[in-house]
């Protein structure tokens, strides 16, 4: 790193008199916005209108932050938003496409700029790479982030972002993404991010038209600060215990969906339909059966095609069709179905295997099971312009039909290392189901290279699917093992919390509730955890890691 030259200084004052002129903007456009109402053609458009402004109105009564800039001919200053005044663009919005270069430009691949400037802490506080010389001033704005107390909320990483995780979270709309990503490499900031990328650059999509599901309420607690910090606090979040209902090993087995097509199939008797006085043949009826039967159309919506297209061929009241046709193509709701698939005699004619059903009889409904028959009997009660799921190595395939069935936009990311149930399907199956490669995240930022090099020998030592990490952040501060008791788990928990304000003692109890939360510091208590529990909670330690083993 060299020091301040003529390439790499900044006029402070002159930075100060941008930002002053940009924030006078933003005052003008509210008080601008302020005296909208109305004005459309009718009170549909009315109603548009104003939540249109209402919209703009909370995006600029946010904190205007400005990350720094990017400079070609002019330097164009990068910020949580967007802001213009009287056609000069003051500020651009972090997820415009030109504002790319921030995060992608470097001095091998400048992507036509001059320079970048980055305000590590302050305005006063910069990183200044220029491109045309290769001189660089300044200390690294990620590094910086990096070493600071993690909190009990994540923090948004808008300004820190790495070429490679700005790639993936600017991935056209439509591509389905698969991040395999290590703890601390990024990838649920790559997530979030993401969602909020997908608002500013598809206009079919509006904040609650994105779904971001995570593992546990915990989690989402955890990570409850970002996407407001990145300007879209309407993005819905939630679990998968509420966006389904909770589910049960059984009825997650993937062995359902054969027997769901033969109860589908095994519903239908073709035979003759009669009418009062008209007679439909057994061979009409079969070839109609045949033909609507195998559209990719709910089971309701393919007896209203069946029955309205015989109605319709002979003349005939559909009502009075839909009655004769009763025996031929049952009517039938999820709660009928349902009901069905609870009897054993029933699920032995479907050729269920008996070890199937003696685990599934005794729970009394499965979320993910439920969803999988409400879609193919009345189809699909919600969907969103995309989906992104966290910690998706433990989705089940039932899970992962649900969440397509709810959008062509997906975005699954998670660490296969960390799969904690014994339906999921991990990240690498998903992705052959879905038809891509995966990505793969392997630089350890959150955490300490010295806890990124243990998790490493541990996962090679008890062959567990792990990224390798790639460690960038050495303390000088080893991972300490000792043997002891959960007493000396407690003792040395209460030794970390006077240095660090975040710390956790991890214990068999807990273990994945702790999943996608990140502390400072960590005390693993490893009596009666299997190799799997100890990387996933040594994994949670951003700086200071302690393992007590049972001694």
């Amino acid at each position: 790193m060299t020091g301040p030259t003529a390439s790499t200084t900044v006029d402070l004052d002159g930075e100060r008199d941008a930002l002053v002129r940009a924030r006078t903007a933003v005052q003008a456009k509210l008080v601008a916005l302020d005296g909208i109402s109305g004005g459309g053609a009718d009170a549909l458009a009315d109603e548009y209108i104003d939540a249109v402004v209402r919209g703009a109105i909370e995006k600029l009564q946010q904190e205007l932050v400005v990350f720094g800039r990017i400079d070609d001919d002019q330097p164009w200053r990068v910020g949580l938003y967007g802001i213009d005044q009287d056609g000069d663009q003051l500020v651009i919005d972090w997820r415009a496409p030109f504002a790319g270069g921030f995060y992608q430009a470097g001095l091998d691949h400048p992507m036509g700029l001059e320079r970048r400037v980055t305000y590590v802490g302050s305005i006063t506080d910069l990183f200044i790479e220029d491109f045309t010389s290769g001189e660089v001033s300044g200390s690294s704005p990620l590094l910086g982030e990096l070493s600071r107390s993690r909190g009990t909320e994540m923090r948004a990483a808008v300004a820190t972002l790495q070429s490679e995780q700005d790639a993936l979270v600017r991935l056209d709309p439509t591509a389905k993404l698969v991040l395999r990503g290590g703890p601390g490499t990024g990838k649920t900031v790559v997530g979030l991010h993401r969602a909020a990328w997908l608002v500013y650059n598809d206009r079919r999509l509006t904040a609650g038209r994105i779904l971001v599901v995570g593992p546990s309420d915990k989690f989402l607690r955890f990570v409850s600060a970002v996407l407001p910090t990145l300007g879209e606090a309407r993005i819905v979040q939630t679990t998968f215990d509420r966006l389904l209902g909770a589910s049960t090993a059984a009825g997650s087995d993937p062995r359902w969906l054969d027997v769901l097509d033969r109860f589908e199939a095994g519903l239908l008797e073709p035979g003759e339909i009669r009418v009062g006085l008209t007679r439909i043949r057994i061979d009409e009826v079969t070839e109609l059966m045949e033909r609507i039967g195998s559209r990719a159309i709910p089971w309701r919506d393919r007896r209203k095609a069946f029955v309205g297209r015989l109605a319709n061929a002979h003349g005939l009241k559909v009502g009075d069709v839909s009655k004769a046709a009763a025996e031929v193509w049952p009517p039938m709701t999820t709660d009928q179905a349902m009901r069905r698939l609870r009897s054993r005699p029933v699920l032995e004619s479907l050729g269920m295997d008996a070890d199937l059903i003696d685990a599934w009889l005794p729970h009394p409904k499965d979320g993910a099971l439920l969803d999988e028959v409400r879609a193919r009997v009345e189809g699909v009660p919600a969907t969103y312009g995309h989906v992104i799921v966290d910690e998706a190595q433990d989705l089940s395939l039932l899970q992962l039909r649900a969440v397509q069935r709810r959008s062509t936009g997906l975005t699954l990311v998670g660490d296969d290392a960390q799969r904690s149930t014994p339906n999921g399907l991990g990240l690498r199956a998903a992705a052959d189901l879905l038809e891509v490669p995966p990505a793969e995240m392997a630089t350890a930022y959150r955490m300490s290279a010295e806890i990124a090099d243990w998790l490493n020998d541990h996962a090679a030592a008890h062959g567990i699917d792990a990224v390798h990490l790639l460690g960038i952040r050495p303390t000088g501060v080893a991972v300490e093992e000792a043997p002891g008791d959960r007493a000396t788990a407690s003792t040395r928990l209460d030794h970390l919390a006077a240095e660090w304000p975040n710390t956790a003692l991890i214990t068999s109890d807990d273990t994945w509730s702790h999943k996608g939360v990140e502390y400072d510091a960590v005390v693993v208590d490893t009596d009666g955890m299997d190799a799997a529990q100890i990387y996933l909670a040594a994994s949670r330690a951003a700086h200071q890691l302690v393992i007590i083993h049972p001694g």
